[in-house]
């Protein structure tokens, strides 16, 4: 028998620490943060676990902000109620680019950052700019299909930039999606692909209903033991509280505890409080290395650092969104 290896770990960020990485940018705390060896800094998860803080920052604002000062990967929380997917689809394409290819989504069904008042129960009320429709698993579920497809629909080697010719891509390889659901899209992206391909396509799951609407479309799903198998997705994290992973000393407890939580083979997703001092989760993430208890990430993309290869072809048939530009001559 094959020794199993340690979990992974990753580290959540809240609105708070995210208001305070930004505003210090280059600090020392960013520095420890990224000499963790976490798979990926997690972006904005008071959004996604309903306990938003005071103050906050958009995680995709903070992903650009974050992304030239550390290497560490980060995934960004995002919600159909505050996101249509078509713009969440062209940040989080953009964002990837610009990291060199260490960027997801982490896809939540409702934002607590987002208003209370009736438009914002709905997707996409919580920016005011829709009806929307209402909030569920089937609605976060066709956000990410329109979301996968859209990462898909504009290949980056469909662009050529053939002087001679004056053709800048071979516009028939970019393609509509033509997606018909809850949300209608007919695509492309005007981003092209990414440097990962497409990005990695998160879920946060807190009920046995989102659980089931994620499998065989996340690639990464953030549940529970009870809801969430370990073989359910290609990538699951386990979420633990950061006191639940803290020592009566205020040190990491040891892999007996921690597998007690519910690990059981998969990877672990440290989920602090906003009011929790960034010392305090960077302190706590570094005794669990110490400890053994976890072990560090390597690899330069997100899709390295979680173990994913690439993502699955979803539109090897669709309908050109552009005429055909004239023939090139052979080089």
């Amino acid at each position: 028998m094959g020794t199993q290896r340690r979990p992974r770990f990753a580290v959540g960020l809240t609105g708070t620490h995210l208001v305070q990485l930004v505003a210090d940018s280059g600090s020392a705390a960013l520095e420890r943060l990224d000499g963790l060896g976490a798979a990926f800094l997690a972006l904005g998860t008071d959004r996604a676990t309903g306990e938003p803080g005071r103050e906050t920052l958009d995680p995709s604002v903070s992903a650009a902000a974050l992304a030239a000062e550390t290497a560490t990967p980060l995934l960004v929380v995002g919600a159909p109620q505050r996101d249509h997917p078509y713009n969440l689809a062209r940040r989080i394409a953009s964002l990837d680019h610009l990291s060199g290819g260490r960027v997801g989504v982490l896809l939540a069904e409702r934002d607590a950052s987002a208003p209370l008042d009736a438009p914002g129960r709905e997707a996409w009320g919580g920016a005011r700019l829709s009806g929307g429709a209402p909030l569920g698993p089937e609605t976060t579920r066709d956000a990410a299909l329109v979301l996968r497809a859209l990462w898909q629909s504009f290949p980056i080697d469909a662009i050529v930039a053939d002087r001679e010719t004056r053709v800048y891509a071979d516009a028939d390889r970019i393609v509509h999606i033509d997606h018909h659901g809850v949300f209608d899209v007919a695509g492309p992206l005007t981003v092209p692909t990414t440097p990962q391909g497409t990005p990695v396509l998160g879920w946060s799951v807190g009920t046995a209903a989102e659980a089931a609407a994620a499998v065989g479309l996340a690639e990464l799903v953030v549940g529970t033991a009870e809801l969430v198998p370990a073989e359910a997705a290609p990538v699951v994290y386990r979420p633990v509280r950061l006191e639940d992973a803290a020592g009566p000393d205020g040190g990491a407890w040891d892999g007996a505890a921690l597998d007690g939580a519910g690990l059981d083979g998969a990877d672990l997703l440290l989920l602090p409080d906003p009011g929790t001092p960034l010392d305090a989760v960077i302190g706590i993430a570094r005794d669990l290395l110490d400890r053994g208890v976890v072990e560090p990430s390597t690899g330069s993309t997100l899709r390295e650092r979680v173990g994913l290869g690439p993502a699955l072809a979803v539109l090897e048939v669709a309908r050109p969104a552009f005429a055909r530009a004239p023939e090139r001559r052979a080089s």
